[in-house]
């Protein structure tokens, strides 16, 4: 059996993703929408510039901050990244040494193709066995 790469684990899903300029709240509000834990933001050229989690928000909320504000003042730029050829045990050890939840899977160009999930990739290590 080939082992499960990143490209994998996105070839089931679009991803979902917005603007620099799009304001926390609508950013909140697409995450809620479609249940999902992050929201990548891409430039105009869908190269990834960074990610907001659901523990940038509530960061912003306990201190009360303005949630109309742009994401670009309030993601992660530059986050950690999966390339399509990664393996699964790496997905999981780049998480884990990084303490994140969810991964932005980029091409060679830096353009987004997708984001795995903690979950996603305990699924399928649990399922297939694929430890180091």
């Amino acid at each position: 059996m080939a082992p499960t790469r990143a490209r994998d684990l996105i070839r089931d899903t679009r991803p979902v993703y917005t603007g620099p300029e799009t304001s926390v709240k609508k950013a909140a509000e697409l995450m809620a929408e479609h249940n999902i834990g992050s929201i990548p933001v891409v430039d105009a050229s869908g190269r990834l510039v960074g990610i907001f989690t659901e523990r940038d928000l509530t960061r912003l909320v306990a201190r009360g901050e303005d949630l109309d504000r742009p994401l670009r003042d309030a993601m992660t730029p530059n986050p950690v990244t999966a390339h399509p050829d990664d393996p699964l045990p790496l997905l999981a050890y780049k998480m884990i040494e990084h303490n994140i939840r969810h991964i932005p899977v980029v091409d060679d160009n830096g353009r987004l193709l997708g984001v795995v999930s903690i979950r996603r990739v305990l699924r399928h290590l649990i399922a297939r066995e694929e430890w180091p």
